[in-house]
């Protein structure tokens, strides 16, 4: 559920919410006896919108309600991050706690980190007696267990100081462990908010390799074989190099891959002994993939360096426990390496350097075009792989459709079904080797299947082709339609006898849309009852767009007590 962080501006968030709610120049490192309630707000010196959190004391939790929109000094058109307005109470002596962004979906979960294995209390003040039963609040645990599925918000509490009831979601404790809590509107899914609490106390930052990127070439520092000589003894604990040491203008620029960790950030410092001076560079953060890259001109004086990782903190502080150090030492180019250099200024072989380009170039592009031929290979076999789920998931269900018919003595019906089924199958079979198909077999499988599943249930059926397609030159997936037909007639309209199911393909701009719509009692998103081949259907889709990244395909369902409509777009397709 995690990408897409920006630490840097979370940092400066902080420090504005702290100036704001404290009135202080100097920030405090406890949490103290108050909530934290994320909001959003426009500085009015600049105009710039951002995210800030707003302290508010413990004792009149309901003063949170006079930041909205009432003028803050300094700043203006302030509103919560959700109408759920959760806030957040943990231990009023923890230090240290702010951790990094955790991004879920199109939301922004901020963490925190809770060392000394304290109590998280979390609360929503948008949640009170006129709309509990609108909300649902779920737990994760390392993103992997779910210690509470989707469950009602039923507890409102009146405690600190508030002056009505609001919606207490719990005190949580996981001593090593990390949650996330979700808190969510059912009638509208986009209000959504949650936050990330982290238990864990080993918060050193793991080195994964080292990649040294000298002209030419690339390698993994972690094998004396290919890396030039520069280390040959490393830490088996933390694989950090003993004794790396290499010539200053070797190396194009260093990348370092740490263990990416969705609820920290990290920071990096350089330790520089040049010239018999020691200064200390702040470089920035770890990337949210956990890669940081360092180039030649942070190390090309030679001398001795230190690389140093800790986890982002808002006031800066050293933890020898929880740093990352990596010693190195760049020495000056070898004489013969000088030698060399003069004689190539002198003798000027540009041609050789444009065809020793050439060559890295060529070689570059022959690798990027094996990695994405080996790529697009891996999506096609995934893809047939789903595709080859559908198939007997189909003639499972019409078998089993077929004895239904046998079982009730209707002989005749089921004869016209096996007619149906026997060249539908054909059709599904010829199919299942091709990777696309035209529109208009697409169109006559639909029809073969709607006429099949009309025999069993009795609903009626509508096939709308716009007049500006030519289905016939259109070509499309096999078997893109049928499992979202056989969704609408299983979850939606089977047993209703005034069913309808409508199968419309039109043209939007350049994009084609196929859309399944029925009158049926609709479904739950998020309660998994939406059938095997509709989460099928969404895994292929996902294939597809890894194919045809030009060519995204998109698949959106509208669902409600009066029937569902599901569109797939296959945008710039026409």
């Amino acid at each position: 559920m995690m990408q897409n962080q920006k630490p840097a501006a979370f940092i400066i968030t902080l420090l504005l919410a702290s100036s704001l709610l404290k009135g202080q120049s100097n920030v405090t490192t406890s949490f103290g006896h108050s909530f934290l309630f994320n909001m959003n707000t426009t500085e009015k010196a600049n105009m710039v919108r951002q995210p800030v959190y707003f302290t508010i004391p413990d004792t009149a939790v309901y003063t949170v309600f006079d930041k909205i929109n009432t003028g803050n000094p300094g700043f203006d058109a302030t509103s919560p991050a959700s109408a759920a307005m959760l806030g957040v109470k943990l231990n009023p002596n923890l230090t240290h706690f702010h951790s990094a962004v955790v991004p879920s979906i199109t939301r922004n979960y901020y963490s925190f980190l809770i060392q000394d294995s304290s109590d998280a209390i979390l609360v929503a003040m948008g949640i009170n007696e006129s709309n509990y039963h609108d909300y649902r609040y779920r737990v994760v645990q390392n993103d992997s267990v779910e210690l509470v599925p989707s469950s009602p918000v039923t507890d409102l509490r009146k405690d600190y100081g508030a002056k009505h009831p609001f919606g207490f979601i719990g005190r949580f404790n996981y001593p090593g462990k990390w949650i996330v809590v979700e808190v969510y509107n059912v009638k509208n899914y986009a209000i959504r908010e949650g936050v990330v609490f982290d238990w864990r106390t080993d918060i050193r930052p793991q080195l994964e390799q080292i990649i040294f990127a000298v002209p030419g070439n690339y390698f993994n520092l972690a094998y004396p074989s290919i890396n030039h000589g520069y280390a040959t003894r490393f830490d088996k604990s933390t694989n950090v190099p003993e004794d790396l040491r290499f010539p200053s203008d070797s190396v194009r620029y260093i990348t370092f891959q740490l263990k990416k960790e969705e609820t920290r950030a990290y920071s990096a410092h350089l330790i520089r002994q040049v010239d018999n001076r020691t200064d200390t560079l702040s470089l920035g953060l770890v990337d949210k993939h956990g890669y940081f890259e360092i180039d030649r001109g942070k190390f090309a004086r030679p001398g001795r360096y230190e690389l140093v990782f800790q986890r982002q903190l808002r006031n800066a502080a050293w933890d020898e426990t929880q740093l990352l150090r990596i010693p190195f030492e760049t020495v000056r180019p070898s004489s013969n390496t000088r030698l060399i250099k003069r004689l190539f200024l002198v003798l000027g072989i540009t041609a050789a350097a444009l065809l020793i380009s050439f060559w890295t170039y060529r070689r570059a592009v022959r690798r990027m075009m094996q990695k994405l031929a080996q790529q697009k290979e891996s999506a096609q076999l995934k893809l047939r792989s789903v595709q080859s789920q559908l198939n007997p998931h189909f003639i499972f269900n019409a078998l089993s459709s077929i004895q239904n018919l046998m079982n009730k003595q209707s002989v005749n019906e089921a004869n016209h079904y096996l007619t149906r089924f026997a060249s539908l199958t054909r059709a599904t079979l010829e199919s299942s080797t091709q990777d696309m198909i035209s529109l208009e077999q697409e169109w006559k499988i639909a029809d073969n299947y709607l006429q099949m599943e009309q025999l069993r249930f009795g609903f009626s059926y509508k096939l709308i082709m716009e007049d500006s397609l030519q289905p016939v030159n259109i070509e499309v997936p096999p078997m893109l339609l049928q499992p979202l037909i056989e969704n609408a007639v299983k979850h939606g309209i089977a047993g209703r006898k005034d069913g309808m199911i409508r199968l419309m393909a039109k043209r939007t701009d350049k994009d084609l849309q196929l859309v399944i719509e029925d009158n049926g009692k609709g479904f739950d998103p998020d309660a998994g009852t939406d059938g095997f081949g509709l989460r099928l259907s969404r895994e292929r889709i996902q294939l597809l767009n890894s194919l045809y990244p030009g060519n995204p395909f998109a698949m959106k369902t509208v669902t409600s007590e009066n029937g569902t409509s599901i569109t797939i777009t296959l945008n710039n397709w026409l």
